[in-house]
């Protein structure tokens, strides 16, 4: 049974490495999501930490805050969308089919 629980801690270790090493894989990858047409984007990295928001100057012209926040919003939530989606595509390769990810 002792060779058991150590070759179970040597494999934790092992994923706990690989675990790591996607991490921060995720934190140098990018995604840009974006909304109307491209007026506004929203650069985000795979831990979804916004790094940077454009807005096409045409979007000022016509001085709808309400519109420019819509646009905004969308953005981020596209953005989003395309980190939660590397992360976990980036997670599967390391874990065991059914192992909860969102736990990571």
């Amino acid at each position: 049974m002792t060779g058991g629980l150590a070759k179970m801690m040597k494999e934790a270790q092992k994923l706990e490495k690989r675990l790591a090493e996607v991490r921060k894989k995720l934190g140098e990858t990018t995604v840009e999501g974006s909304s109307g047409g491209g007026a506004v984007s929203v650069i985000m990295n795979g831990q979804r930490d916004v790094l940077k928001v454009s807005v096409s100057p045409g979007v000022f012209e016509d001085g709808d805050a309400e519109m420019l926040e819509d646009l905004f919003l969308s953005a981020v939530r596209d953005a989003k969308q395309k980190s939660d989606e590397l992360a976990s595509a980036e997670m599967a390769k390391v874990t065991a089919p059914g192992f909860p990810t969102e736990l990571l």
